[in-house]
């Protein structure tokens, strides 16, 4: 998570409007695999608000609140925002209120959506929407948390071919010695 950083994603915003053209699994394998890649821009609200140092850059006062507002839906759905770039943001910006942003990947909303309150609550944001004032694509929770089920379950394949290379090799490696 970087303050007042600007994003690109060309290959995302590419695969958006593969999906977009024509829905199919192979594009909406190509957008995931990007999409966990990618860094978004994200309005926060900062308090105490940022200010500028020497060279006229926002900087953060330690010990500052960060809050990523939800962007609610007519029937009061709420979703964590993500801009693909800065074009992007400012479409937003400019209809509502021009907020400092961070850049955040895949994984800190996944944190923020999965997360728990002081109290025990779960986030009431229902996913994440990219580019709320452009193409307007909805990732819904359960869509993440199969993304991340999907990749925790490639991740143990890994471990798991890893320790059998491992073990194989020390098996040769005994068997050589006799």
């Amino acid at each position: 998570m970087e303050f007042n950083k600007s994003v690109s994603n060309p290959m995302l915003m590419g695969c958006i409007q593969l999906m977009k053209a024509e829905d199919t699994p192979e594009h909406r394998s190509m957008f995931v695999e990007e999409l966990v890649k990618a860094s978004f821009q994200a309005p926060a609200i900062i308090e105490p608000a940022p200010v500028q140092d020497a060279e006229g850059r926002l900087t953060i006062v330690p010990g500052s609140k960060v809050q990523f507002p939800m962007l609610a839906t007519k029937d009061g759905k709420n979703f964590f925002m993500g801009f693909t770039d800065s074009v992007e943001y400012q479409k937003w910006a400019e209809r509502d209120k021009n907020l400092p942003c961070f850049a955040l990947r895949f994984d800190d909303y996944v944190n923020m959506l999965f997360r728990k309150d002081a109290q025990g609550n779960d986030c009431p944001a229902l996913g994440i929407v990219l580019n709320p004032v452009g193409d307007n694509v909805v990732v819904p929770k359960e869509m993440v948390a199969g993304i991340m089920a999907a990749r925790t379950g490639q991740l143990q394949q890994m471990v798991a071919r890893k320790a059998a290379a491992r073990k194989a090799s020390e098996e040769n490696g005994s068997e050589e010695a006799k």
